[in-house]
């Protein structure tokens, strides 16, 4: 028995599924059955049963799992305790959303090329709920987004900042900035939205719930790069965190709308797998918890800020 061995039993008890713990694991059916088998030989007792659920685990089965997880949370912290940052090596495969490029990813990649200097970066943008899937697959180590998973996820959710949103136009739009816009008076304008079923839109759809017959919404890209070249353009208006598209309002390619109904701002957390040899992504994760409150310190704090839990999850870290 050892701590690979104890990990199985814990995603299995998770999964309840042989099959999905195999796939979370990336390992064989055969080597998780075996695993089990091996425990419960040892111990002469029965961990799970099979019903319409699954695998459940048995009343032995429940305090063995209790027990286990002690033992792989004091290892995991021994590990950090005893290995040194700058001697650790590998790949550390990282998934972001598009606006974290440009606003946490310049101070995020200076700190990791100085702590983990061994250590490369893979890098791929893409949509929230499209990299926690990348992550649950096992095709990425850490991914930042603005979607918080399910506490029993099996993962660690780890607070980065939150961003207020704008609304932006072009002033070739001729949208009046003379008073406060209403929802109702955004939506006389082409919105240029994101695509269907993702919290970005969810939140649009909400902002515009009561002017919904009227509001034509252009469903764009999911990178909020691309919603500004469009609105730069003057194709319509878009909702963006106003960090990101200060340069254009400086260079007087977009403006910013005024508002009788502020939009809700984002929050940003960065989520790694909880399981053995997380060493790595945790060590990103609170890189990235410190590169956030670097940018937030430099940024207008009506626009960023770190999230009031952050500091909760320090001594977890």
């Amino acid at each position: 028995m050892n701590i690979r061995f104890l990990e199985t039993v814990l995603w299995l008890a998770r999964l309840r599924s042989i099959k999905a713990t195999a796939e979370k694991l990336c390992i064989t059916h055969t080597a998780i059955s075996n695993r089990i088998a091996s425990i419960e030989s040892d111990l002469g007792v029965r961990l799970f049963v099979r019903s319409e659920l699954g695998f459940e685990p048995t009343a032995e089965g429940r305090r063995f799992i209790d027990q286990a997880q002690i033992i792989i949370d004091d290892y995991q912290k021994l590990r950090r305790m005893m290995l040194d940052p700058a001697e650790m090596r590998g790949q550390v495969r990282v998934g972001a959303v598009s606006t974290l490029i440009p606003t946490l990813f310049p101070p995020l990649v200076k700190t990791i090329r100085e702590e983990y200097p061994h250590i490369s970066l893979s890098v791929t943008t893409q949509l929230s709920e499209l990299l926690l899937v990348e992550l649950d697959a096992g095709r990425r180590d850490i991914v930042l987004v603005s979607i918080t998973p399910p506490a029993d996820a099996g993962v660690v959710v780890v607070p980065l900042f939150s961003f207020s949103m704008c609304f932006v136009a072009s002033p070739s739009l001729g949208v009046p900035l003379d008073r406060p816009l209403s929802p109702q008076d955004l939506a006389r304008f082409p919105v240029i939205g994101y695509p269907h079923g993702t919290p970005s839109q969810a939140r649009l759809d909400s902002y515009f719930a009561d002017e919904a017959q009227q509001t034509v919404v252009i469903h764009a890209s999911a990178a909020v790069p691309t919603n500004v070249q469009m609105a730069s353009s003057g194709i319509g208006i878009c909702a963006v965190p106003r960090v990101v598209v200060q340069q254009e309002i400086d260079r007087g390619a977009l403006v910013e709308l005024p508002v009788a109904k502020p939009f809700v701002a984002v929050n940003y957390v960065a989520v790694f797998a909880d399981r053995e040899h997380s060493d790595l992504p945790r060590g990103v994760a609170a890189l990235a918890r410190q590169a956030a409150k670097l940018y937030c310190q430099a940024a207008n704090p009506a626009w960023a800020w770190e999230d009031e839990s952050t500091d909760a999850v320090q001594e977890d870290m």
